[in-house]
C-alpha cells in the first residue's frame, strides 16, 4: 500500500493546480508505469480519502506546498473508463482520423484470371509450400523462412537459406500477401506467382533448379495424380510455372481476419483498450497514416529509408534515384514479425516506431507515445485459419 501511494505521489508532484491537468499530464504514465485510473478509483472511495492518505505518506521536503485535495478531486472528476470510447471518438472527430483511412480486409484476396482458385490446386500448393524437395539440397521449404507457427516469417535479422547462406534482407510475413500489389522489399516481382518462382530459384534462398524439381516430383506417383487434377488442361502439368501457381493459390488463403482492430472497425467500440485508442490517435496525428493506411496499412509505394548501404529498389530499376528506396511495410501482424526494417536492425516494436517517426516524419516521439502506438499496432494481430496452417502429410516415393 505504501509503495502504491508513493508512486502516485511522485506523479502527482508533476501536475499543477489547474483544471484538466490529470488528462493533460498524468495519463501519459498512469496505466503504464504508475497505477491506472481504475486502480486508484477502486482503492479510494472519495477524493478526500486519497488526499488524506497522500498527505500522510508524502515527503514534506519534496512536496511542501502540493495541493493534494485539488489533484485528488480532478482525478475523481475524470470520465470513468467505461465511457472512454465515447471520449476517444469525440477527440478523433477533431483529428485527422477518418474511418476511410482504415478498412477491413476483403473477404478474399485478389484472384488472377490466369490463376483461378481451385480446391485441388490449393491443396497441392499447401503440400508444395512445406516441400523441402523444391530446394537443391532437400532441406529448405517456403515454410523455413515464412513459418506458419510464428507470424509467417522467421524472426531472424535476415533470411537464412540454402547452405546456411544469409540474405541481405529481413523476411517479410507471408500472411495476407494476396492483398498486395507490390512484392518484396524492392518490388522485384510484379505478381505473387513470379515472386514464388524467384525465391525457389534464388541461390541464397532455396537454390532450386526446375529440371531437378520436376524430376523429383515426377518420381512421386501421388504428385503426378494431384498435378493432373489441378491442371487438367496441361498435357505435362509438372513444371515450375504450375508449381508457382499452386503455391500462390495456397498463399491467398493465408488471410487474417478478426483482429481486435477489425472488431473495432465493425462497431465494437469497447474491444480496444484506452491505451490502444490513444495509440491510434497518435498514429494519425503524428503522420504514420500518410503511408500506412487502408486494409493492409500500406500505400504499396517505395520511399527513401537510408539505414545502411543497401541499394534497395535500385537493384530492380537501375535508376540512381531509387537508391535506398524500399516498399512501405504492411502493418497487419507487425507485432509478430520482429526484428524490423529491411535489414532487421531493430528488435523492439516501440523502438522501431520511434525510428520511423524520426527518420520519416521528423517527429521525436516520447517513450510513452511510442509505447501507445505499439499497443495500437498489437491490435492488428490475427492468424489464418487453423486448417490453413496445419502441416500436411507429404507424398512419398513408392518403395
Amino acid at each position: 500500500m505504501r509503495h502504491l501511494i508513493f508512486t502516485v505521489l511522485l506523479f502527482l508532484l508533476s501536475v499543477s493546480a489547474k483544471a484538466g491537468v490529470w488528462q493533460d499530464k498524468c495519463v501519459d504514465c498512469h496505466g503504464l508505469i504508475a497505477p491506472s485510473k481504475k486502480q486508484l478509483l477502486d482503492k479510494f472511495k472519495t477524493p478526500g480519502e486519497l488526499a488524506v492518505k497522500a498527505k500522510e505518506l508524502a515527503d514534506k521536503k519534496i512536496m511542501p506546498q502540493f495541493d493534494f485535495e485539488l489533484a485528488a478531486k480532478e482525478l475523481f472528476n475524470t470520465v470513468p473508463e467505461k465511457n472512454s470510447s465515447a471520449v476517444f471518438l469525440k477527440k478523433t472527430a477533431k483529428s485527422d482520423l477518418k474511418r476511410s483511412d482504415f478498412s477491413l480486409l476483403p473477404s478474399s484476396s485478389s484472384i488472377s484470371v490466369d490463376n483461378p482458385q481451385i480446391s485441388t490446386k490449393i491443396a497441392l500448393g499447401k503440400m508444395l509450400y512445406f516441400e523441402t524437395r523444391l530446394s537443391k539440397n532437400n532441406t529448405i521449404s517456403c515454410n523455413t523462412c515464412h513459418n506458419m507457427a510464428s507470424g509467417g516469417d522467421d524472426n531472424h535479422q535476415v533470411a537464412i537459406g540454402y547452405g546456411w547462406r544469409k540474405d541481405i534482407r529481413n523476411t517479410p510475413t507471408i500472411f495476407n500477401v494476396g492483398y498486395l500489389n507490390t512484392f518484396g522489399w524492392t518490388g522485384k516481382a510484379k505478381t505473387l506467382e513470379e515472386m514464388v518462382k524467384i525465391n525457389i530459384q534464388d541461390s541464397v534462398k532455396m537454390n532450386g533448379s526446375e529440371d531437378q524439381i520436376v524430376s523429383q516430383l515426377k518420381s512421386i506417383p501421388e504428385y503426378v495424380v494431384i498435378f493432373r487434377k489441378s491442371f487438367p488442361e496441361d498435357g505435362d502439368p509438372i513444371n515450375l510455372e504450375n508449381i508457382a501457381e499452386a503455391i500462390s493459390s495456397y498463399l491467398k488463403t493465408l488471410n487474417t481476419f478478426g483482429s481486435k482492430f477489425d472488431k473495432f472497425l465493425s462497431g465494437n467500440m469497447e474491444v480496444l483498450s484506452d491505451e490502444a485508442k490513444m495509440g491510434m490517435n497518435l498514429f494519425t496525428e503524428k503522420g504514420c497514416i500518410r503511408c500506412h493506411y487502408g486494409a493492409m496499412f500500406t500505400d504499396g509505394k517505395f520511399h527513401k529509408f537510408s539505414l545502411d548501404n543497401d541499394p534497395g529498389r535500385f537493384e530492380v530499376t537501375r535508376n540512381k534515384r531509387d537508391k535506398g528506396f524500399f516498399r512501405t511495410a504492411p502493418l497487419r501482424n507487425i507485432a509478430l514479425t520482429a526484428p524490423y526494417f529491411h535489414n532487421g536492425s531493430v528488435s523492439r516494436l516501440d523502438l522501431a516506431v520511434k525510428v520511423m517517426a524520426n527518420r520519416m516524419l521528423n517527429e521525436k516521439l516520447t517513450d510513452v507515445e511510442a509505447w501507445r502506438i505499439k499497443v495500437f499496432l498489437e491490435t492488428l494481430t490475427a492468424f489464418p485459419s487453423v486448417d490453413a496452417r496445419v502441416v500436411p502429410v507429404l507424398p512419398q516415393k513408392d518403395d
